[in-house]
Order: C-alpha cells, then sequence, then structure tokens
C-alpha cells in the first residue's frame, strides 16, 4: 500500500500501522521480534509508537543496521533508538548488535542466536530509504544487496561513510511478515519512483524488497497531499 500525506501525518500513522503489526503477531506468538533502522527519519515515529497500547514486555528490537562502532558512540544506530524507546520498551528488549575487531563473523552468530532465541524471527519492520534507494546496510548494486546470508551481514565496503556496517540481510528483510517503509524528503523521490517500478530491480533499488512482503506500507511525504492507493 501506497500512503501518501504530510510529514507530522506519515508519522502517526506509521506508529499506528507498527503498533497494529506487533498487536497482530502477539495475538498468534508469545513474542514479537522488530527490526528497526537508525537515521533522522525514523525518530518521531518510535516515539509516537510508544503511546501505543501494546504489550512492550514481549516486543524486542533488534537493530537491521548498525556502524561498527560501540553501543555508547555517537554514531550508533542503537544509541539513537535507544533514546526514543527508552521510556516504554524494557531495556533489555532492545539488542544492540556487540563485536570487538576481528570478531566480526563470531558477532553475526552471536545476533543471529539472540534473535532465534528470543523471537524465531523478525516479524515486524521499521525501514527508511536513503536517497540512493538503500535500506538498512543494503547498498544498489553492492555486494550487501547480493548478499546469500540468511540473518545479517557485515561488509568493510559501505559507499556512505563510515564504510564498515552490520546489516539485516536481503533474506531476513524478506521473511517478514510487515513492513513500513519511510520516504521522507523531496531528495528521495527518485528513489520512491524506482522502488514503484517493476523495470527497475531490487538489486539497483533495494527498497523495492519491502514490496516482496506481504503486509507492506510505503509512506511518502512527495506532494504533501492526502491519500493513498
Amino acid at each position: 500500500m501506497i500512503i501518501r500525506g504530510n510529514r507530522k501525518e506519515l508519522e502517526r500513522r506509521a506508529a499506528d500501522l507498527l503498533a497494529e503489526a506487533l498487536t497482530n503477531v502477539l495475538a498468534r506468538r508469545p513474542v514479537a521480534g522488530c527490526g528497526v533502522v537508525g537515521g533522522r527519519s525514523v525518530g518521531a515515529v518510535l516515539q509516537l509508537l510508544g503511546r501505543a497500547q501494546v504489550d512492550w514486555e514481549r516486543v524486542h528490537f533488534f537493530m537491521l543496521d548498525e556502524r561498527l562502532v560501540a553501543p555508547d558512540h555517537p554514531d550508533s544506530n542503537y544509541r539513537l533508538v535507544a533514546s526514543f524507546v527508552s521510556s516504554f520498551l524494557p531495556p533489555a528488549n532492545l539488542h544492540p548488535f556487540l563485536h570487538e575487531p576481528g570478531d566480526k563473523q563470531a558477532a553475526l552468530l552471536r545476533y543471529r542466536r539472540q534473535l532465534e532465541n528470543v523471537a524465531g524471527r523478525l516479524e515486524v519492520l521499521l525501514l527508511s530509504s536513503g536517497e540512493d534507494g538503500h535500506i538498512a546496510s543494503l547498498f544498489p548494486e553492492h555486494e550487501t544487496i547480493d548478499s546469500q546470508d540468511d540473518y545479517f551481514l557485515v561488509t568493510a565496503s559501505a559507499p556512505k561513510p563510515p564504510p564498515q556496517r552490520m546489516s539485516a540481510s536481503p533474506k531476513l528483510i524478506s521473511r517478514a511478515s510487515s513492513a513500513v517503509l519511510l520516504f521522507f524528503g523531496s531528495g528521495k523521490q527518485q528513489a520512491f519512483r524506482e522502488c514503484l517500478d517493476d523495470t527497475v530491480s531490487v538489486r539497483r533499488c533495494p527498497a523495492g524488497l519491502v514490496r516482496t512482503i506481504d503486509n507492506h506500507y510505503i509512506l511518502t511525504d512527495s506532494d504533501g497531499g492526502a491519500g493513498e492507493s
């Protein structure tokens, strides 16, 4: 579903959609795994999400992308997300990606096992597209979007600084049951158009991967008008 509107309306709508998706998961599973990204676009959505009547004790957040820095580093996506969810999510339910130099593969395995042990899978995703159409740290025509990993991956050559990053893999993202994808700002409108263009491959525009998820919602403030399609 494509949803258009002004940014404040879309932030509220995104929070409502996420809350509904999490509630639906909790109706059939004891725990809901939710994947989230960092970045400027998601902060207000996460704050609004905290107002929803969701059993937060049963929701666990995992990072869909992370810079390979310490969790308390100013560039950490975990640190950013924690600043928005600390008022409603139990601290133990937000899972950082922890690594040490030379420990990347072991760190990936640990993170995978955390997800498997806590929630089993990521059912609900909150994503934001970059101007180049990247989501998480899956970049156009790059090794990350070509990855065949089942869960998470690391790269030392991300085209957006810093180059060393962790990301959810294409397979992990595509296994979600619901996803909300944000295209906020005029600079992302070309990526929005490519995301919806059936002639543009996912390799060229990774954001198009979200369209493979059964319940996907693509929100854009492209024209400031209201409407859905």
